[in-house]
């Protein structure tokens, strides 16, 4: 999606809305393959719908570190409250220069685990799917849940993105009685 030309507020887009500009934007994209124009929350739910089909995506980490969002600033992902406060990583470039490298692990709406490097708030990150546990520990003592991170290989429910290692399988199971299923691929 790319933001086009000035359109007249008074125009319905190609998606039965009218634009809505929303500080320096123009209220609308374009689809660079059809050339149909929507507005910023019908583009940010196309982007919501290819988040849940992609394995790989590209996303903006807000400058609160607090949610990965589209380029409209609509919210895709809720970033692990252990990765907000981060105060980054020295890394070298394979040309020797240096830059500050931030990690991040998401988890989008539907449960589907995604890890990304960038250089911090505020800008893209490249994002991958993770086949992550998606058992969560929680600590009892104030701070945030922690996830697994070991990788999953069984599938508890009916979700598609609801995997455990072996250990937290064997819990779901008996905590929420629920039957063991083939892993279905995520697209």
């Amino acid at each position: 999606m790319a933001t086009g030309a000035v359109v007249n507020a008074a125009t319905r887009l190609d998606c039965g809305h009218v634009p809505v500009p929303d500080g320096i934007g123009t209220g609308f994209a374009t689809d660079s393959a059809t050339g149909a124009t929507i507005c910023y929350a019908c583009a940010t739910e196309r982007q919501r719908d290819a988040l849940n089909h992609a394995t790989r995506f590209a996303a903006y980490v807000a400058c609160d570190s607090a949610t990965l969002t589209t380029w409209s600033g609509g919210h895709l992902a809720t970033i692990d409250p252990a990765d907000r406060h981060q105060a980054g990583e020295r890394a070298t470039t394979p040309t020797g220069h240096r830059w500050t490298r931030f990690t991040w692990h998401a988890t989008d709406g539907d449960g589907g685990r995604w890890f990304g490097v960038n250089g911090g708030p505020g800008l893209v990150v490249f994002l991958r799917r993770l086949r992550v546990c998606a058992w969560q520990t929680e600590f009892g003592d104030g701070r945030p849940p922690r996830y697994c991170h070991r990788r999953a290989t069984q599938q508890v429910s009916s979700a598609p993105h609801t995997l455990y290692c072996r250990q937290h399988a064997r819990m779901a199971r008996d905590l929420y009685a629920w039957t063991t299923q083939p892993i279905t691929t995520t697209r």
